[in-house]
């Protein structure tokens, strides 16, 4: 009978049998992408996870150097694109633009939404491996460390953008989050709005760190101090918008202006507004991020405009030099957003 290439003998005192990678893997209780680095001695993997691997081709008595060989395989020309919220204008444009210069390079892109999901973006990356790709571009949870640090030392291209990790040494394209954040609370200030509340995003999230920081700078530097009923934390969704303006408009002092982390958490303070019944414009709002269609409605909102289309060329330029083999020092590319006030 002839052979497949990514089948192994395994003689268990029963007649030959056939597995493939993924029943090692299984039995292994690890994903094939750890298989194929532990085979070909290539990648990071733990000294645990390695002799847990070893253990099971022990067990099973077969021939690893014929897996190895079959797994050598020419390079796939996949990348690999991991988003938080593939409803956001803001990345699908940033991954159209990536997309574009992908494919003229002759490369295919895999997208794959996490839902600002931990355990989705952990299967997210763990497929992506196991897809052989070339390159991972992720805006991530703020979880999996270590998953994308092992992904990384695998010999994969990791781009972080819009979203860092303090103390991994990769590639990263963001925006000054910190900066812009406190640009848009001095604009507030400079319309003589004191009682300012603030929405900003989940801890885990570097950018919603950096935005609340900046925030809160801009109000120390001013000399007010910000109440707690001021302080709403949301999670980039709209629901989490709406929950914020309901609260702010049962307190007996509403706030009269309000920064918003995130255009998403923006549509929601609108679409709460008109649930309430309350004027769109009778509240001043800087948004994080511009709002598709805000030109249609009566409003007083100001922009932090972020510009997508140069950031997924600054990543598309990155991310082809490192695929034609440019080794130098992990870039840490900082754009910076500019605030557009309300007309």
């Amino acid at each position: 009978m002839e052979k497949r290439l990514n089948d192994f003998d395994v003689k268990d005192g029963s007649p030959l049998t056939k597995m493939t990678i993924k029943d090692v893997a299984r039995e292994a209780g690890v994903s094939t992408a750890t298989i194929s680095r532990v085979l070909n001695n290539s990648g990071y993997v733990s000294h645990d996870v390695k002799q847990q691997v070893l253990a099971v081709i022990r067990k099973f008595n077969y021939q690893p150097n014929a897996i190895a060989r079959s797994l050598k395989q020419e390079k796939s020309r996949s990348i690999g694109i991991v988003l938080p919220d593939m409803a956001n204008p803001y990345f699908m444009k940033i991954a159209r633009t990536i997309q574009h210069r992908c494919f003229q390079e002759g490369y295919h892109l895999l997208f794959i939404d996490t839902e600002e999901n931990p355990e989705k973006e952990s299967e997210a990356l763990d497929f992506l491996t196991e897809k052989r790709i070339e390159a991972l571009i992720l805006a991530g949870t703020g979880a999996n460390r270590d998953q994308i640090q092992t992904i990384s030392d695998s010999g994969i291209h990791v781009i972080l953008f819009d979203r860092r990790f303090s103390n991994l040494k990769l590639d990263t394209v963001t925006e000054d989050n910190f900066y812009a954040a406190k640009s848009a609370v001095e604009y507030l200030l400079e319309k003589k709005h004191e009682r300012i509340g603030i929405i900003h995003g989940p801890q885990t999230i570097s950018t919603a760190r950096e935005r609340r920081q900046g925030a809160l700078i801009g109000l120390e530097e001013a000399g007010i101090s910000l109440l707690p009923e001021l302080m709403i934390e949301g999670d980039y969704t709209r629901e989490s918008g709406i929950k914020a303006i309901q609260h702010f408009s049962q307190l007996p002092d509403r706030p009269t202006a309000i920064f918003s982390s995130n255009n998403e958490m923006t549509f929601g303070i609108y679409l709460g507004l008109q649930e309430l019944g309350i004027p769109l414009d009778s509240v001043e709002v800087v948004s994080f991020g511009d709002l598709e269609f805000s030109s249609l409605f009566q409003h007083k909102l100001s922009v932090i405009m972020q510009n997508p289309q140069e950031l997924g060329e600054t990543i598309g330029d990155l991310l082809i030099r490192r695929l034609n083999g440019d080794d130098d020092a992990k870039e840490n590319r900082i754009l910076m957003p500019r605030l557009v006030p309300s007309r």
